[in-house]
């Protein structure tokens, strides 16, 4: 046989053997994997577009058309027209780095991520995932996703169910004004404190570096951030004196102990009415009808008492004391406390900055009611009350 023909042989053979093999291997059923192919669908879609109206102040935005996120699993997370939002939902303080709410490829998470955090219809650690997904299908980066998702999940606006006391009014059969108090469950919010500038820091440089899944970054705690060396990053060891003492920063707190509150000066008084039943709603007080509240001057006892809870509050929170001035105002039936977070600058005084405030509820009896980041005004308090059931 030519040589010729006997590669043309072999050559047959070849084909009918790898024919026959593919018989075989389609015969056993043998499963296949096909290998996914990374696209912004699998991050979930919007439906519409963000159409809205600046309002005359320039920070508030209403939305003239419904706009929604269909996420991975098919959830729809509407932003219905009329409703109004800020950009409040992000840590202002991310904002150095990543830019304006409004503005980018994460615009359409942040308005719907938005007004979750403002309804409260789901548990904050979903709607945070959300946000996460919606900024993937909006064609934002990975490493920029997850600063922004671990600055919301450990950050961000939180929300849980409270008990709270609160006074209810009725007339009775004999034209007299009643009052008794009772127990409400609303929910509330209840936001961590804001970042500091170093733990901006330490967000950037673990994402740059280790680069972790979402479920990685939910489950690394602020208290380890703190612990995680970091190439760059500043010294945190403590400050300490000529003689090697550490120094604590001055705060603007009072150091007393907490005061309980019959300890307090007007105990008696900031309680409208005397009541012989006070929290079974069974047994309400009577007084003469048209007569007025009785509400107390705050005094200095007072704000330090308030101040001295919410600093507590704060400091579990974060595990560590963390120096901040308090402002407490009468509010309604309770407190309203802005506190103006501080930090270290390079010179080693302790300053104000961006971002570094929230805004806390107190009621008389020394019960944290409600903690949101930023300033908020009385009007927006009144109006966010009057909203719960």
């Amino acid at each position: 046989m030519s040589v010729y023909k006997e590669g043309v042989m072999r050559s047959l053979v070849g084909w009918v053997s790898l024919g026959v093999l593919m018989v075989f291997v389609a015969g056993c059923d043998v499963p296949t994997v096909a290998l996914p192919t990374p696209s912004r669908s699998d991050w979930g879609r919007f439906e519409g577009e963000v159409v809205a109206s600046w309002d005359a102040d320039g920070r508030l935005m209403t939305l003239r058309d419904d706009f929604a996120y269909i996420d991975p699993t098919g959830k729809r997370w509407l932003a219905p027209a009329g409703t109004v939002v800020d950009g409040a939902s992000i840590p202002r303080l991310f904002w150095t780095v990543i830019g304006s709410p409004f503005s980018g490829r994460y615009r359409n998470a942040s308005v719907v991520h938005d007004i979750e955090c403002d309804e409260m219809r789901e548990p904050w650690e979903d709607v945070h995932r959300m946000f996460y997904e919606a900024c993937r299908a909006g064609g934002v980066e990975e490493a920029q996703a997850k600063v922004m998702y671990y600055a919301v999940y450990h950050f961000g606006p939180r929300w849980e169910l409270i008990a709270e006391n609160v006074v209810e009014q009725m007339i009775g059969a004999d034209g007299q004004l009643l009052e008794r108090e009772v127990t409400v469950q609303h929910v509330v919010r209840i936001d961590p404190p804001p970042p500091t500038p170093e733990e901006l820091e330490q967000v950037q440089a673990y994402i740059v570096e280790d680069d972790p899944e979402p479920e990685a970054l939910e489950r690394f705690s602020r208290d380890s951030l703190h612990r995680r060396p970091s190439r760059g990053r500043r010294d945190f060891t403590p400050r300490t004196d000529a003689e090697g003492n550490p120094v604590t920063p001055s705060r603007e707190t009072p150091s007393h102990e907490t005061p309980s509150w019959r300890e307090r000066p007007e105990a008696n008084a900031a309680r409208p009415g005397d009541r012989s039943a006070r929290t079974d709603g069974q047994t309400p007080s009577r007084r003469p009808t048209g007569t007025e509240m009785r509400v107390p001057p705050i005094s200095q006892e007072t704000v330090e008492w308030v101040s001295k809870i919410v600093q507590q509050h704060i400091d579990r929170q974060v595990g560590t004391p963390r120096p901040a001035r308090y402002q407490v105002e009468r509010f309604r039936s309770g407190y309203r406390v802005l506190v103006e977070f501080l930090h270290e600058d390079d010179l080693g005084q302790l300053v104000p900055y961006e971002g570094g405030t929230s805004t806390a509820r107190v009621s008389r009896d020394g019960q944290v009611l409600e903690v949101v980041s930023g300033f908020q005004s009385p009007e927006r308090t009144e109006t966010r009350d009057n909203r719960r059931p």
